[in-house]
């Protein structure tokens, strides 16, 4: 099967690396009160006491230093540019509510589609709320709708050996790993023909209360590829910025399908 077929959940998880962790012991501990676990689903559930967020990053990919901007507006946009030699953008994902939009740079095409028509949607339950959950380092239930109806499908476990406390999503199978607290440590997703593990790591408060990982990646696995990833976040600020929610698209670029953008990357 070729690339265009993992294509999205690459560009998905494209700054992680995995790190599933154990989620053998998701039997309630003696003597844990159901506040413990609440208290605990809540925090990861809570929206960031932030509203915006913009970040560097840098990775390598098959010998090509790779690097780029994450731009965050919570509950409107999810942006990642990349750029090679730290030069010249070749390529942008905009996540948004209704849509996700791709832009070569490269070929001076861009693509425009709804999260119904991306590869594994069903199987993973892909929307924009998701993406976003994954990007502020956040729990999730997709398509819950909200943290109550979330919080429901949420089952925590007891701590393993080295005090980190398993959380299962039982309505698509996602294993949560946490530090108990307020930080998400993993993400794993597994199905009949692929796994995508998400690590969370190096986290750095970066406003009263608030922390957030400055090492991330991801480990994207079908039977006949693996993809894995290693990124390092820098710059990172939560100041509130004047960037637009959606790129303005040239005139001179012309609009194509999924597929002919991806035939023309040769993947």
């Amino acid at each position: 099967m070729r690339l265009r077929n993992y294509i999205f959940p690459l560009f998905l998880l494209m700054l992680f690396l995995s790190g599933c962790g154990s989620m053998s012991s998701l039997k309630k501990k003696k003597g844990e009160s159901a506040t413990d676990a609440a208290n605990l689903v809540s925090n990861l559930l809570a929206a960031p006491p932030v509203t915006e967020l913009t970040a560097s990053y840098s990775s390598n990919v098959n010998g090509t230093r790779i690097s780029g901007q994450i731009r965050m507006r919570r509950d409107h946009s999810v942006q990642i540019n990349a750029n090679v030699l730290g030069l010249m953008e070749v390529g942008r994902i905009e996540f948004l509510p209704d849509r996700v939009i791709l832009i070569d740079r490269v070929h001076n095409v861009y693509s425009a589609c709804y999260y119904s028509d991306i590869p594994y949607r069903n199987e993973i339950g892909l929307d924009f709320y998701m993406v976003q959950a994954l990007f502020w380092n956040r729990m999730f239930s997709p398509g819950s709708g909200d943290a109550v109806r979330a919080s429901s499908r949420l089952v925590k476990g007891s701590p393993n050996a080295d005090g980190n406390v398993p959380v299962l999503e039982t309505e698509y199978g996602y294993q949560f790993m946490t530090n108990g607290v307020n930080r998400l440590l993993s993400s794993v997703k597994s199905g009949k023909s692929y796994k995508v593990g998400i690590d969370y790591s190096d986290f750095s408060e970066i406003k009263a209360g608030f922390e957030f990982p400055n090492t991330l990646g991801v480990n994207l696995t079908f039977p006949d590829i693996t993809l894995p990833l290693n990124i390092r976040m820098s710059q990172i600020s939560v100041e509130k910025k004047s960037w637009p929610d959606m790129t303005q698209i040239s005139s001179r670029m012309k609009k194509v399908s999924f597929d002919e953008l991806i035939d023309g990357l040769g993947l």
